[in-house]
């Protein structure tokens, strides 16, 4: 360790004893970091395999689900083992990622279409770019 690296952790250390940060400041702190993806619209959902009959045959069907953003449109299959499966429409190239647990992301190819594996169970929302157009979906489970 040299002797900036040394002098700079013996700063920090008295800083946090003698002036540290207010509860209510790190909570509006926290609350302004939310804000940093305000810019994306927040997508509808249009279709969820969930919300109609349940299968007849057949144990662990894939969840589809169709969500709908501004001009843009993006077709999702979450399996139980954790796999999404996704197109965006109109095809095109695009940056999508999967936030929760295990955040990841990916670049579409040309016909909009991606594979994410290994998102854990629980929690996700998917958020998109194509373009200048940026649209976030709700949280759904796997």
């Amino acid at each position: 360790m040299n002797e900036d690296a040394e002098l700079e952790g013996r700063l920090r250390q008295a800083a946090e004893l003698f002036d540290p940060v207010p509860e209510s400041l790190l909570r509006v702190a926290t609350g302004a970091y939310s804000f940093r993806t305000i810019d994306a619209e927040l997508a509808d959902l249009t279709f969820d395999s969930l919300a109609g009959p349940a299968p007849v045959r057949g144990g662990e069907q894939p969840r589809l689900l169709t969500f709908g953003g501004p001009g843009v449109s993006i077709d999702l299959e979450i399996t139980l083992a954790g796999r999404v499966v996704g197109q965006v429409m109109p095809a095109r190239q695009a940056t999508v990622e999967v936030r929760g647990a295990a955040p990841r992301t990916v670049t579409t190819d040309g016909l909009g279409r991606f594979t994410i594996d290994g998102v854990p169970p629980g929690p996700f929302s998917v958020r998109c770019r194509v373009g200048d157009t940026v649209f976030t979906t709700e949280w759904v489970t796997v």
